[in-house]
């Protein structure tokens, strides 16, 4: 997941010419990790992470 929005940055760069900012490459990374623990929310490792990664990382951008 990361990897990829790194990968997006580098493609903006080298085809458009444009710098995507930190903040949303962060605020990307962020929508996509709640998405994910979302949709496996009912599994048993998955239970605690949400709410877990909202009291860890509860600046939002």
């Amino acid at each position: 997941m990361v990897i990829f929005h790194r990968w997006k940055q580098r493609n903006n760069l080298i085809h458009i010419h444009t710098s995507i900012p930190a903040a949303t490459v962060f605020y990307g990374i962020d929508r996509e990790l709640i998405n994910i623990i979302s949709a496996r929310r009912l599994k048993k490792p998955f239970n605690a992470l949400m709410a877990m990664w909202l009291h860890r990382f509860s600046c939002r951008f």
